[in-house]
């Protein structure tokens, strides 16, 4: 369907209310450049067509310089042709060392949940820095894991210093499905985003890109975004996170640790196959995807039909 020519509105909200002057016009097929906004601020572009339904989209990077990979999940479009509204949901990494301009920032994203995903002793060694008030939910998805996942480092560096990272790291993500305590982490996750919160809900885990990726992977299948698209949004932590990154293998090699720099390196990014992993696990043990939800999140159809409505828009 021909849109038509669409307005184009910029607020400091994710909303869909205009009360303001357009900031734009374009045809269905034109770029356009919007200039003169205030800097210092998350913008959100209410395009709003003649004819069809308005779309609000964002920058999903909020590039907060103490924690890279927070963003927003919102953006997408499912296979349906909705969209995934912007505001709501955001994954980050480790919040323990947010600098006081970041947690502003993150205090005016007016979040109502914050939950926590990483392990007992993480917690303990790297308690979050949230804004006041703000309630937090800790599913630790790792509690059942007698292995690396659950916080048994010197297993994880033995795997890492043999060269073992790839193994490691798949294997690790097949224990998000199967494991008890994943199983009820995610699950809780995900009925606590169909209940909705009273604000935005931010979710995370230390590098915010293996137990977090995988809780996205979930909410984006779930809300009928593309298995290509939801692999790309995984894969976005390499960008993400290729400072910090950096800077840890900078560390690595003036340590004089035995650890050969070249074996830390998958254990700090993703790859596909991790991901994959991950979702092979739901086909040998589920054989759907939809059937995980089902029996392994413990979701209904009314708690899936709970996210769509709340968390996507368009027809």
């Amino acid at each position: 369907m021909d849109s038509g020519a669409v307005r184009i509105f910029a607020r400091p909200a994710p909303d869909e209310h205009f009360g303001a002057a357009a900031v734009d016009q374009a045809g269905p097929a034109d770029k356009s450049r919007i200039i003169n906004l205030a800097p210092g601020k998350r913008w959100y572009f209410t395009l709003q067509p003649e004819r069809g339904a308005p779309l609000v989209l964002a920058d999903r990077g909020l590039h907060l310089s103490t924690a890279p990979n927070f963003r927003d999940i919102g953006g997408y479009r499912t296979t349906d042709g909705r969209w995934v509204k912007p505001g709501l949901i955001y994954r980050s990494d480790q919040l323990d060392r947010l600098s006081d301009p970041d947690l502003a920032t993150i205090r005016a994203l007016k979040p109502g949940l914050l939950v926590d995903l990483r392990t007992a002793s993480e917690r303990s060694r790297e308690p979050d820095r949230v804004p006041s008030q703000t309630p937090q939910l800790i599913l630790d998805v790792a509690a059942d894991s007698s292995g690396s996942l659950g916080g048994d480092m010197s297993k994880a560096e033995a795997a890492i210093a043999s060269g073992q990272g790839v193994a490691l790291l798949s294997a690790a993500n097949r224990d998000f499905v199967s494991l008890p305590s994943a199983r009820a982490a995610y699950g809780a996750l995900m009925h606590r985003l169909a209940q909705g919160v009273d604000g935005s809900l931010i979710y995370h885990c230390t590098a915010g890109k293996d137990r977090t990726g995988w809780a996205t992977a979930i909410i984006l299948t779930l809300l009928g975004v593309p298995r290509e698209t939801v692999m790309a949004d995984y894969l976005a932590s390499n960008s993400y996170l290729q400072a910090k990154n950096e800077a840890t293998l900078t560390a690595l090699k003036a340590s004089g640790t035995p650890i050969n720099p070249a074996f830390l390196e998958p254990v700090l990014t993703v790859r596909p196959e991790y991901l994959q992993s991950a979702f092979d696990e739901v086909e040998r043990r589920y054989g759907s995807f939809d059937a995980y939800a089902r029996n392994g999140l413990g979701l209904s159809s009314a708690d899936i039909i709970a996210l769509q409505r709340r968390y996507l828009s368009g027809s």
